[in-house]
């Protein structure tokens, strides 16, 4: 997942015209996940411009849960439980 170009969006004044054709392969992706909503050009068209309008509700969240994870990965997880040797 292009999570890093969606946060780049997200940080973005949208809407925004997009011409670069891996950036469109990535829009793809997060179209079809739902994190964006986008106007895509054809496939086979020989103008690849794309219209980004903005990041779905669906893709900040995700953003918050991945900015979340990063976070507490590095956090030492504690367990308050003892064995038990019955």
């Amino acid at each position: 997942m292009p999570m890093e170009y969606l946060r780049a969006l997200e940080r973005d004044a949208l809407p925004l015209i997009e011409s670069d054709a891996v950036n469109i392969d990535k829009l793809r992706i997060l179209r079809a996940a739902g994190m964006v909503e986008v106007q895509l050009p054809p496939v086979d068209s020989p103008h690849q411009k794309a219209q980004v309008l903005y990041v779905t509700g669906l893709g900040c969240a995700t953003l918050r849960a991945c900015g979340a994870r990063v976070k507490t990965h590095h956090r030492e997880s504690h367990c308050d439980l003892e064995s038990s040797y019955d």
